[in-house]
């Protein structure tokens, strides 16, 4: 069985996004400072980290009420340089959406595209 290259399919989903979608950025939130001698423990900031993504509302029929509720967002994110965890934050033209699943397709381990729900 010849093997699969993942890093171009990656490519070819980037492409895609830059085509389709709308500029927005991955916020994380990080602690700088602290330590053994630092009694203040530290500072959190918010880190945002470019990407190319795609927001469409959740289609009626995977609306489940609990889980997946009308108004919440599917998003097409593409692979960056961090990954992305359900403590992130997405910031978009929709606002600042919470992400309830990254969705992260990951054949072999290699991240090709975020196929995420989230919910603003």
């Amino acid at each position: 069985m010849a093997a699969v290259d993942y890093a171009a399919k990656a490519a070819t989903a980037k492409r895609l996004l830059v085509k389709f979608g709308q500029v927005g950025a991955i916020r994380r939130t990080v602690k700088v400072g602290g330590g053994p001698t630092d009694p203040t423990g530290g500072t959190t900031v918010d880190v945002d980290y470019p990407a190319t993504l795609v927001v469409l509302l959740v289609d009626g029929k995977d609306v489940d009420g609990t889980v997946i509720r009308t108004g919440d967002w599917s998003v097409i994110i593409e692979a960056i340089e961090i990954e992305i965890t359900t403590a992130d934050k997405i910031v978009c033209t929709e606002g600042t959406l919470s992400i309830l699943d990254t969705g992260r397709i990951a054949p072999s381990g290699v991240t090709v595209v975020y196929d995420s729900k989230a919910r603003g």
